[in-house]
């Protein structure tokens, strides 16, 4: 088939004979000798006739020779292929900047470039066969098609719901991918450079540019507006917000930010720290002030708000707007924090900064329900003992826990503050070390009438001297549960005394223990080591419980794979000391991966139902919605991945407060419900930053062939194209062998058939 605008340059005939040349001239010699030796019998048919037959015979030998020569016919022409020059132009909100020579906008500029360009796309689409094709974008792409004679049928900027984004990349891929079947001969982009698009439409440009260089097609750029635009001078903006997820009701937390200031410097901006009350209205609950810096700079900013409600509250900083801004919609940002009820308060004291305390500070911290106070007091700094705990202790803890830590190291008057908060129904905990129980001077301290040992002063481990070897118990040591008292919920592993005999049985062995010395009549053994010896005791001290654990290296569990069980002892631990240890009510929570995103991003979400003691709820199934601003649902899938449900949340484009809403459904048991709420921000990424860059646009540029023009020069480009239209250009050849096709074989067989058909007429067969 011809191409378009195809014309025929060459015919040429060519052969390639069977075998060789030779071969078919022997095949010609002897079949012209049969010819004439071998003629029709002139006695029984006459001139006329044996004519006929000679001459049939002779065309199916010319064909039987010509087959045996092979011919193929060669025709070479050149074609123009069809092709497109593509104009991209940007048609975002930031065209809009009156940043031009009399204060012409972006847009009028670009469209008065098309206009002066007009007659010169006309000539090249009249005289080289191209087309122009014109597309319009922002955060998609559009064809504008011609009306008229016209390439360019563009008025006054129109706004789109779009316009708030660009997507330069996006729209170059796009145009090109339009053309299919065509050559593209160009790609003209004129656009201010900006490259602001949210997922999925953030393609990088210069990865699209570079796929056009390799593919031979030259891309002009052309910028529109200046680096610094007027009416950018001025704008506050929010950058960042820090602050915990998780608030204690009643506890001052700090909120951390940072506020950027351009076109504002030497001068003083109100940062306001705004906070979600009970009824879910927004009311100022700090506010500073911020003074403007160096160009650009970004200024920090610290406000402390204490909650005053449980619940998940919304939190925002909020910066007044300026005088001159063009954009606002930056000057806040927001978040989520859960106010939950500080009620089970543990006050960690420890002496020495030791493996054990970082993995049990963790464990509990992981705890919503736990708030821990963590107090190192230097062993190294005994020159300033006892340490004043006299404003520490004026909150009320629910559970005290001694580490490796001298009794020495506390005012005897703390001391008895902690035996009298005790005795009035807190916890205490003594834990194991060098300096632990009588080895610290415990027993003979203010707090000896509560300890679960006697005292023993020449156990005393002075800090002088080396440690002294009988007062510790070598490992590995085994704990295994008294079966007298094992069964306390501290101990408890599995849902029965079988299972839970089993998981310690299971459970990696320890380092060693710290002796315990004689016990009190009062306390109990919850634990001992295999060969008998005390590790866990605990007995009733007023209203209040007091334990004593031996062991110092209950982080080898975590390590060595019983993770979730060294969670659930020192969870449980805590709970039986703050008398929580007999609730029954199962809990549900959710935790989101983040609770700000930009459109287009996925947030990460887990969930789950555990027990009192911690423990996960095997069987339940959760049920999630996802809740728009607007309030219209969309279900949520989150699969079970072991003792929780994980999934991911995406697909959110509607900016504002969204909601998750998670629904457990157990067998025989109310379905318990649990939200938490995350922000889709949508700022106005055009206007925010309307700055031009013609750099980004230089490099697109210089990806290909092609190169960075300015306005004015927009009808070169088209002309540049027009006078070099050899690349445009195809020769192609058609070529045909008749000796293999169908019409030769019906020629060869017909003179044959024919030739035999006349001899018998001719009664010759």
């Amino acid at each position: 088939m011809i191409a378009l605008g195809s014309v025929l340059e060459d015919v040429a005939v060519a052969f390639d004979p069977v075998g060789s040349w030779g071969l078919v001239g022997v095949v010609t010699v002897v079949l012209a000798a049969v010819l004439f030796a071998v003629g029709p019998d002139r006695s029984r048919v006459g001139p006329g006739r044996r004519l006929a037959l000679v001459l049939l015979r002779l065309a199916a030998f010319l064909a039987l020779v010509a087959c045996m020569a092979r011919p193929t016919i060669v025709a070479t022409k050149k074609a123009r292929q069809p092709g497109t020059v593509l104009v991209v132009a940007d048609a975002s909100e930031s065209m809009t900047v009156a940043d031009g020579l009399n204060g012409q906008t972006r847009w009028q500029e670009l469209t008065a470039a098309l206009a002066t360009a007009r007659p010169a796309a006309r000539a090249l689409e009249a005289e080289s066969g191209l087309d122009v094709a014109l597309w319009l974008f922002d955060r998609e792409a559009r064809a504008v098609p011609p009306v008229g004679d016209d390439p360019f049928p563009l008025g006054p900027w129109q706004p789109a719901p779009t316009a708030g984004e660009t997507a330069l990349g996006a729209a170059i891929d796009d145009g090109v991918r339009a053309t299919t079947g065509r050559t593209v001969a160009g790609v003209i982009v004129l656009s201010d450079g900006g490259q602001h698009a949210y997922p999925p439409r953030d393609q990088p440009p210069q990865a699209v540019a570079r796929r056009l260089g390799d593919a031979g097609v030259p891309l002009w750029s052309i910028t529109f507006g200046q680096q610094r635009g007027e009416g950018q001078g001025r704008d506050a903006a929010v950058s960042n917000l820090a602050v915990s997820e998780t608030a204690y009701l009643g506890n001052t937390i700090e909120v951390a930010g940072r506020v950027r200031l351009e076109g504002l410097a030497d001068r003083d901006v109100t940062v306001r720290l705004m906070v979600e009350n009970a009824a879910g209205q927004m009311r100022e609950a700090a506010r500073a002030t911020v003074r403007g810096g160096r160009e650009g700079a970004e200024e920090p900013v610290r406000l402390a708000w204490t909650p005053d409600a449980l619940g998940e509250r919304k939190v925002a900083l909020v910066v007044e707007p300026q005088e001159g801004e063009t954009v606002t919609t930056n000057n806040e940002l927001s978040t989520f924090v859960e106010v939950v009820d500080g009620g089970l308060r543990v006050l960690y004291l420890e002496g020495a900064l030791r493996v054990e305390q970082r993995f049990l500070r963790r464990v509990l911290s992981a705890s919503p329900d736990m708030q821990v106070d963590f107090q190192w007091i230097d062993s190294s700094r005994r020159d300033r003992w006892p340490v004043d705990l006299g404003r520490t202790l004026a909150t009320d803890y629910d559970v005290f826990l001694i580490g490796d830590l001298d009794a020495s190291a506390l005012r005897p008057e703390d001391l008895a503050t902690i035996e009298g908060k005790v005795r009035a129904g807190a916890g205490i905990g003594f834990l194991g070390g060098l300096h632990a129980f009588e080895a610290g001077g415990w027993a003979s301290s203010a707090l000896g009438a509560l300890v679960p040992f006697v005292p023993d002063r020449l156990a005393r481990q002075p800090f002088d001297e080396p440690i002294r070897p009988s007062l510790h118990l070598e490992g590995p040591l085994q704990l295994v549960p008294d079966r007298r008292f094992g069964g306390v919920s501290i101990l408890r592993l599995g849902q029965s005394d079988q299972e839970t005999q089993a998981a310690w049985q299971r459970m990696p062995a320890l380092d060693g223990a710290t002796d315990l010395g004689r016990l009190v009549p009062e306390a109990k053994r919850l634990a001992n080591t295999g060969d008998g010896r005390p590790l866990l005791v605990a007995r009733e001290f007023g209203t209040g419980r007091v334990a004593a654990f031996a062991a110092d290296s209950t982080w080898r569990w975590a390590m060595q794979g019983a993770a979730e069980q060294h969670r659930r002892f020192w969870r449980q631990l805590v709970l039986w000391l703050a008398r929580q240890d007999g609730t029954e009510d199962d809990s549900l929570w959710v935790r989101l991966g983040q609770r700000r995103i930009a459109p287009g991003m996925t947030i990460g979400c887990d969930a789950g139902v555990t027990h009192p003691d911690g423990s996960a709820v095997a069987d339940v199934e959760l049920e999630a919605v996802a809740v728009s601003p607007g309030g219209k649902p969309r279900p949520v899938r989150l699969p079970r991945r072991g003792d929780a449900f994980s999934g991911t949340l995406a697909e959110f484009t509607e900016p504002g407060d969204w909601k998750l809403v998670v629904k457990a459904v157990r067998p025989g048991r109310e379905p318990l419900e649990r939200s938490a709420r995350f922000t889709v921000v949508r700022q106005d990424l055009e206007l925010a930053n309307p700055r031009a860059n013609p750099l980004l646009m230089r490099q697109l540029a210089e990806a290909t062939t092609g190169g960075t023009r300015a306005p004015e020069e927009l009808a070169e480009i088209f002309d540049e194209i027009r006078t070099q239209p050899a690349a445009f250009e195809t020769l192609e050849q058609w070529s045909y062998t008749p000796w293999d096709k169908w019409p030769m074989f019906l020629v060869l067989a017909g003179l044959l058939i024919l030739e035999w058909i006349l001899r018998k007429r001719f009664g010759l067969v």
